[in-house]
């Protein structure tokens, strides 16, 4: 079988300059290339001149690009793709503002109404074959367009695994078939072996480097409510003599942070694609005892280089990756109380090697997972969509 006569597009929030995102697009990737030639692999994504860097010589399509040609398959490669929230839904039905601009400038109604279905909506109409693997999904703001629209997305697929018990649930009431409840891309073993942190303490012992991954929350108030918090925490901590760092996994998303700890002379370090590698940034983090982390994979890049994490429950997903992780994780609830937040650290103190056991052990079957969901989709892959072509 001539596999180069067959195309895949991948689709996903790659190209904003997320670590993330970005380990997750190199991931794929290379789940990708187990069945396809390189050439036949198109990432519909936003065009950053740094993911030549990460993935060389990639294609890259913009999303609302007119008329490019239909691959044979497409692929939604893991992450939160689909949510809406109360404070950043997208609306079902337009605003009268919305009405009354688009009638002050009809020339524009059906470019705008074309590219606000291709942004949002873009894949329920093609013929190509639909496929999802590592994907999370909601939470959904109740009677959104987001919520509706995936729902019929997802109903088309004819392979979906999911990262999370919730996003599980969620495809069985829609109906998906084909579906299995797997994990994150990111614990694909053969991607990050290397990059394992091998210097972690065996023993119970001081807790000397925190590592604080901050993330700017503007999808609820009770989520962005962190801040002031964090900062109690930290402040405690340090008077503790504890070496506590700001991190960021995106520049682009996190401007509110980057801008409050300059205000407060506080160094941040960023994640920059365009000069460091994702084997490099892992190397960085490594250096790290703990995690206080407000984003999801922090929580997830902590455990396979075995740190315990606290999980700053901004959302609904860092509860659950803080449950998958068992006593590997403690989850900072809201309302967001500074002692509680110090309780969790100095559990993690008393027990440190117990965490990092229980860390080892839960990470090995979340590699276990990711290896069986690459293998499984390599076979739906083989078995179904690279069959000959009709003539």
């Amino acid at each position: 079988m001539d596999q180069s006569l067959r195309t895949i597009e991948i689709k996903g929030a790659y190209g904003f300059g997320n670590f993330g995102d970005d380990a997750l697009m190199f991931a794929v990737y290379q789940v990708a290339t187990r069945v396809f030639e390189p050439q036949s692999i198109t990432f519909l994504c936003h065009d950053a001149g740094y993911i030549q860097r990460i993935l060389p010589g990639v294609k890259i399509v913009p999303p609302d690009e007119e008329n490019r040609p239909e691959a044979d398959i497409l692929l939604y490669g893991g992450g939160t793709q689909f949510y809406s929230f109360p404070l950043t839904k997208e609306r079902t039905i337009p605003s009268f503002k919305s009405i009354v601009r688009n009638l002050r400038e009809p020339s524009c109604i059906g470019t705008k109404i074309h590219k606000r279905i291709r942004q949002f909506v873009p894949d329920t109409e093609t013929t190509h074959k639909l496929a999802a693997i590592g994907i999370g999904l909601g939470p959904f703001d109740e009677n959104s367009c987001r919520l509706s629209e995936s729902k019929k997305l997802f109903r088309r697929m004819e392979y979906v695994a999911v990262r999370d018990i919730d996003s599980y649930r969620l495809c069985q009431e829609w109906g998906c078939r084909n579906l299995s409840l797997s994990t994150d891309l990111c614990y694909f073993p053969e991607l990050w072996q290397t990059c394992e942190s091998k210097n972690y303490r065996d023993t119970d012992g001081n807790l000397n480097r925190i590592g604080v991954i901050v993330r700017d929350w503007g999808h609820n108030h009770e989520g962005n409510s962190y801040t002031e918090p964090l900062f109690r925490t930290i402040d405690s901590l340090r008077r503790e003599g504890k070496t506590v760092e700001f991190i960021s996994f995106s520049a682009t998303s996190d401007g509110e942070w980057i801008k409050r700890l300059k205000d407060r002379n506080e160094f941040i370090t960023v994640w920059n694609p365009e000069s460091e590698s994702i084997s490099s940034f892992l190397g960085f983090l490594s250096k790290y005892d703990l995690f206080i982390t407000a984003r999801y994979h922090g929580a997830v890049f902590a455990s396979i280089l075995r740190k315990p994490t606290v999980a700053i429950e901004i959302e609904k997903k860092l509860a659950l990756v803080s449950d998958l992780l068992g006593d590997g994780a403690r989850l900072w609830a809201y309302p967001f109380n500074s002692a509680h937040c110090l309780e969790h650290i100095a559990e993690f103190e008393r027990n440190y090697s117990r965490s990092v056991k229980c860390i080892d052990g839960i990470v090995e079957g979340q590699m276990r997972l990711a290896r069986k969901m690459v293998e499984d989709f390599e076979i739906f892959i083989r078995g179904k969509c690279l069959e000959p072509k009709s003539t």
